[in-house]
């Protein structure tokens, strides 16, 4: 698929928290949402004390970060299992865009 016929139209990007909340972002400002959580959850002495970048920081807080940097696919990172939580509004998440496939592998225990 070239770049040009994907739809990005209805698309949400930004960070799944290990609750299964969401907060979105617009697409390439992830970086920054991630400081303002950071902030927020009090983690700032200890983000600034160590972690190379925010992205990573909450990563390995448990939380999820859906994207899509080349603007051809959605990609779901994390550092941590998923919690069911995450899981299933992942499965919604997907079959919302009509992505069955991608939404059945969210079922499974191994993420």
């Amino acid at each position: 698929m070239r770049e040009s016929d994907h739809n990005n139209e209805g698309e949400s990007y930004g960070w799944l928290f290990p609750d299964g909340s969401f907060r979105e972002s617009d697409w390439g400002t992830h970086g920054e949402e991630a400081e303002k959580i950071i902030i927020e959850r009090g983690w700032s002495s200890e983000y600034y004390a160590g972690v190379s970048n925010a992205r990573d920081f909450l990563c390995s807080r448990g939380f999820c970060l859906i994207h899509n940097p080349g603007r051809w696919d959605i990609r779901i990172t994390h550092i941590l299992p998923l919690t069911e939580r995450q899981r299933d509004f992942l499965y919604a998440f997907f079959m919302d865009l009509g992505e069955r496939e991608k939404a059945e592998k969210y079922l499974r225990e191994e993420f």
